[in-house]
C-alpha cells in the first residue's frame, strides 16, 4: 500500500513537471524548442498540445523544409482530433506544395479520406459525398499503382451506395405522394445511373405500379396509352425475373388488370364508332 502511494505521488509529480515545462515552452520565443516539444507530443498522440505548438511556429519556419513537416503533422493532429474538414484542407495544401515529396501520396489519399468521413447519411445533403468521389478519382488517376487504390475503390462503392439511396428515397417520395408521372421518371433515372442499386427488383416493380396507377387516375383520353405503358413495363420486368420473384404475383395482377382495362376501352371505342 505504501509503495502504491509513492508510485502515485511520483506520477503526479511527473505530470506536474511536464505541464509546467509545456506552459513554459508555450510562452517561450525559442521556436526550435517549441518544435521539439510539438514533435514529442505528436509522437505521444497528444494532438491538442502538439497542434497548439505547431500553430505557434508555422510562420517562423515558412519557406523551409521544416514547414512542410509541420503542415503534415498538423494535418495528422487535426485528423486525430476528428476535425476532418480542417485536416483535409491541410493535407490538400501539403500535396499542392509538395507534389513530389515522399508523403505526397499519403497526403492526397488522406485528403480524400477526410472528405469521405465528412460525407453525411443518405437522407442529408450529399455535397461532401460528391466531393469525396471526385477526390478519390483524382487520387487514383495520379497514383494508379498506389497501395491505397483497393481502399479507394471500396470507399467509392460506399459513396455511390449513399447517392443511390438518396435517389431512391427521392423517387419513392414521388410515388408515396401520388406523383406517378414524376416517380416513373425518377425510378428510370435511378436505374440508369445506379444499375447496381440494392432495391432494383422493387424499383422495377414500382415502375409498373406507377404506370398502372397513373393510368387509373388519368382522364379517359390518356388511359389507353398509359395502360399500354404498364404492359410494356411488365414485359420488361418478366424478361429480367423468374416466376419465383417476390413481386411477380403483384406484377402479373397489374398486367392482367391493364389488359382488362384495355379490352374495355377498345370495346367502348368500337361502340362509339
Amino acid at each position: 500500500m505504501r509503495y502504491f502511494s509513492f508510485l502515485l505521488l511520483g506520477i503526479s509529480l511527473l505530470l506536474v513537471s511536464c505541464t509546467n515545462k509545456y506552459q513554459k515552452t508555450l510562452k517561450s520565443t525559442d521556436n526550435r524548442a517549441k518544435l521539439e516539444m510539438a514533435d514529442y507530443y505528436f509522437k505521444k498522440k497528444d494532438y491538442v498540445r502538439a497542434l497548439t505548438l505547431y500553430e505557434q511556429i508555422e510562420d517562423a519556419f515558412y519557406g523551409t523544409p521544416t514547414a512542410s513537416e509541420i503542415l503534415f503533422n498538423s494535418a495528422a493532429c487535426s485528423f486525430g482530433l476528428k476535425q476532418y474538414a480542417v485536416a483535409g484542407f491541410q493535407y490538400k495544401t501539403y500535396f499542392e506544395n509538395n507534389a513530389t515529396a515522399d508523403k505526397a501520396e499519403e497526403a492526397l489519399y488522406m485528403n480524400a479520406y477526410c472528405a469521405y468521413l465528412e460525407s453525411l447519411e443518405p437522407e442529408l445533403d450529399q455535397t461532401d459525398t460528391y466531393k469525396a468521389i471526385e477526390t478519390f478519382k483524382i487520387f487514383v488517376s495520379i497514383f494508379p499503382e498506389s497501395k491505397y487504390v483497393p481502399e479507394c475503390n471500396t470507399f467509392l462503392d460506399n459513396l455511390r451506395l449513399k447517392l443511390s439511396q438518396k435517389a431512391y428515397r427521392s423517387a419513392r417520395l414521388y410515388f408515396d405522394m401520388g406523383e406517378y408521372k414524376s416517380s416513373i421518371v425518377a425510378f428510370e433515372n435511378l436505374l440508369r445511373e445506379y444499375p447496381e442499386i440494392n432495391q432494383k427488383e422493387e424499383v422495377d416493380f414500382l415502375i409498373i405500379k406507377s404506370h398502372y396507377l397513373l393510368a387509373v387516375n388519368s382522364v379517359p383520353e390518356k388511359q389507353k396509352e398509359r395502360y399500354e405503358n404498364t404492359i410494356r413495363a411488365f414485359e420488361n420486368f418478366k424478361e429480367q425475373y423468374t416466376e419465383g420473384n417476390k413481386y411477380m404475383k403483384d406484377a402479373v395482377e397489374l398486367y392482367e388488370k391493364s389488359q382488362s382495362a384495355l379490352r374495355r376501352i377498345t370495346k367502348n371505342l368500337t361502340k362509339e364508332s
